[in-house]
């Protein structure tokens, strides 16, 4: 049991970081685009969409962070 108890924190704790990693890196791209959107070749019009998109992409990543956290606690195998 003590082996399974081990590999289920290891198993959080890999998701957590995923999902931590794939949020940041998110918001990161929203803040890229919003600065630099036309130098990457982006129409100006298109760059406040585009950086929205990517914030909420962060948004609900962060979301989904605390969802699998709190269906994780609840399972017993």
């Amino acid at each position: 049991m003590n082996s399974i108890s081990r590999e289920r924190e290891r198993s959080l704790k890999f998701v957590q970081i995923v999902f931590a990693v794939l949020a940041l890196l998110s918001l990161v791209a929203a803040l890229t685009v919003s600065i630099r959107g036309t130098d990457l070749g982006l129409p100006e019009a298109s760059t406040s969409p585009i950086a929205l998109a990517f914030l909420l992409v962060g948004a609900v990543d962060t979301a989904l962070l605390y969802a699998w956290e709190h269906i994780f606690e609840r399972s017993d195998f």
